[in-house]
C-alpha cells in the first residue's frame, strides 16, 4: 500500500510546477468577510431555544471515578485554540478543519449538525504550501485568502477553538478587529459563553498552548508579553473550569504540550551548514557553530525556523566561510536560559491544569507527554514511519507548529482513549486513508532523487514566518 501511495504521490508531484512567490501574499485581516449579520440579543434567545440539535446517540459515557448508569449524549461542543480549530500549514481552511480533533471526535460518535466556522480554499491566512521542489520552498500557495462559509449560522459553532485564543481570552475576548475571534464569535459573546449557550452534554476543553507558545515563536521568554504569568494563567483557567463543569457537561481536558520540542524549534541545528546537502560544515574536524546576538551559539542554543532567511543570506555565519559575519538576531533564538524558563512555565501550567481539573473530578489528557513521545519515537502507520521532522516527517504541516492531518487524526484517537477510559464507547479511527495525504514516504518523494537533498530548513520563508505572527500575537496582545 506504502508503495503504491508513493508512486500516485510521485506521479502527482511531477505534474506540479512551481509558483513563483508573490511578494503580496502576506496575509491579511478578516473584516473585509465579517460584515455579515452579527448575533444579538434576539439571536442568542433562539440560540438557548434552538440548542444544537446534534444526536450524539452512538455514544455512551459515564463521567469519571466509579462506574455509574451511562447517559446518551445529544451535544458536543469543544474549547480552544488552534489545535482544536483544526489551523494547519499556517491556516485555518475546510480542508483541515474537516480532520481537527473536535470533527473527528464528532464523526467516530455518529453526530449530525457538528458545526464549524469553516474557511473556503486558500484559507485564512492563505494555506502554506510547498511552491517548488528544487529548492524547495514553503510560502503562501495564493495571493489572495478564502472566505468564511457559515457565517449566517443562526447559532454558536460546536467547534469554538479560536486560534491565537488564550485562556483568559475565552472568558473575556469578543472580538478582536477583524481578527479570528470575530470569525468563529461573529459578535455573539465569548467563546465560553457561546459554548454554555448550546447546553453541551460533552465538552472538551484544550487551552493554555497561546500562553506560551509566542516565546518560542518570537525567540523570547518575557514574563507578562510572551509567556502569561502564572498567577493569571491558574485564576482564568480555574473559573472556565469552574463554568464548564456547573454546565453538567461530561468534561474532559488536555494540558499544554512543551512548545520548545515542536519543528519550528526543532529544526535547524546551531552549527553552520552547507544548506544545499544538509551536511555540517566542518573546520579540523569540528562543525562551527552559528553566530548569535553575542558570538557562537552554544551547542545547546535552539534556532527557530524564522532564521532560515536570514541563514540564506549568510547572517549567523562567520565571514571565513562565506557569510556576513553578523550574528542572528535574538528573535530567532532561544538560548539556555530561554529554554529554562520556558519549560518551567509549561510544567507550572500542567500542574495548575492537573490540580484544578482533579478537584473538579474532570479527567485529563496528557497531551504533554503524547507530543513527547512522537518527538522521541514517532509513529509507525501502515509500514510508513511518521516523526515530527519539519517537511519530513508527515506529522507536522508546514509551518512547523501546527499537526497535518494525520496528526490530528493521531491526537483525536488518544482523546478517545482518554474518553473510553472514563466510560465512553467511541471506536479509534482507522489512520489509513490519512496516509494518502501526508506520509514520510511523499516527503522524501519531493526531494531531488530520493538521496541527500537541501536541508529542510530552507524550504522556509520570511512570508510563513510574517503569517504566523499575524496569527498568534504575543499575550500581552501585541
Amino acid at each position: 500500500m506504502a508503495v503504491g501511495i508513493a508512486q500516485r504521490r510521485r506521479r502527482e508531484l511531477a505534474r506540479a510546477r512551481p509558483r513563483p512567490l508573490d511578494g503580496g501574499a502576506e496575509p491579511r485581516r478578516l473584516r473585509r468577510h465579517l460584515q455579515e449579520p452579527r448575533l444579538h440579543g434576539r439571536d442568542l434567545h433562539r440560540l438557548r431555544v434552538l440548542g444544537a440539535g446534534a444526536a450524539f446517540a452512538a455514544a455512551l459515557w459515564s463521567a469519571g471515578g466509579p462506574a455509574h448508569a451511562q447517559t446518551s449524549f445529544s451535544t458536543y461542543v469543544a474549547l480552544g485554540d488552534s489545535l482544536t480549530a483544526g489551523y494547519s500549514n499556517g491556516s485555518l481552511v475546510e480542508t483541515h478543519q474537516r480532520s481537527s480533533y473536535p470533527a473527528l471526535l464528532a464523526r467516530q460518535a455518529a453526530v449530525t449538525g457538528f458545526e464549524q466556522p469553516l474557511v473556503s480554499d486558500p484559507g485564512i491566512p492563505t494555506e502554506l504550501g510547498l511552491l517548488s521542489l528544487i529548492p524547495p520552498v514553503v510560502a503562501p500557495k495564493a495571493a489572495t485568502q478564502g472566505a468564511p462559509l457559515r457565517l449566517t449560522l443562526s447559532r454558536p459553532y460546536n467547534n469554538l477553538g479560536v486560534p491565537g485564543a488564550t485562556v483568559t481570552d475565552l472568558l473575556t475576548r469578543v472580538t478582536d478587529a477583524g481578527g479570528f475571534h470575530d470569525l468563529v464569535l461573529r459578535g455573539g459573546g465569548t467563546a465560553l459563553a457561546q459554548g454554555l449557550s448550546l447546553k453541551p452534554t460533552v465538552l472538551t476543553l484544550w487551552t493554555g498552548n497561546n500562553d506560551i507558545l509566542g516565546a518560542a515563536l518570537r525567540g523570547q521568554a518575557i514574563e507578562g508579553v510572551t509567556m502569561t504569568p502564572l498567577a493569571s494563567f491558574r485564576a482564568a483557567f480555574q473559573s472556565v473550569v469552574n463554568a464548564v463543569k456547573a454546565s453538567g457537561a461530561f468534561v474532559v481536558a488536555a494540558n499544554v504540550p512543551e512548545v520548545t520540542s515542536i519543528p519550528y524549534v526543532t529544526t535547524i541545528a546551531p552549527v553552520v551548514v552547507n544548506p544545499t546537502t544538509g551536511v555540517p560544515v566542518r573546520v579540523n574536524g569540528q562543525t562551527v557553530p552559528l553566530l548569535g546576538p553575542s558570538g557562537p551559539l552554544p551547542a545547546s542554543a535552539l534556532v527557530t525556523l524564522a532564521a532560515a532567511p536570514l541563514l540564506l543570506r549568510g547572517q549567523g555565519i562567520p565571514t571565513s566561510l562565506g557569510g556576513t559575519g553578523v550574528g542572528l538576531p535574538d528573535e530567532v533564538v532561544l538560548g539556555p536560559g530561554e529554554q529554562a524558563s520556558i519549560h518551567a512555565r509549561v510544567a507550572e501550567f500542567n500542574q495548575a491544569i492537573a490540580e484544578i481539573c482533579q478537584g473538579a473530578g474532570i479527567p485529563v489528557f496528557d497531551v504533554n507527554a503524547f507530543f513527547a513521545d512522537l518527538a522521541a519515537h514517532g509513529r509507525m502507520i501502515g509500514g510508513i514511519t511518521l516523526t515530527s521532522a519539519f517537511l519530513t516527517g508527515g506529522l507536522f504541516g508546514y509551518d512547523g507548529v501546527h499537526p497535518s492531518d494525520i496528526g490530528y487524526a493521531l491526537v483525536a484517537n488518544e482523546w478517545i482513549r482518554v474518553i473510553d477510559s472514563h466510560g465512553g464507547q467511541l471506536p479509534v479511527i482507522d489512520l489509513g486513508p490519512y496516509l494518502g495525504v501526508v506520509s514520510s514516504a511523499e516527503a522524501r518523494a519531493a526531494q531531488a532523487g530520493g538521496g541527500r537533498g537541501p536541508a529542510p530548513w530552507t524550504a522556509f520563508t520570511a512570508e510563513a514566518y510574517q503569517a504566523l505572527l499575524a496569527a498568534f500575537p504575543r499575550v500581552d496582545g501585541r
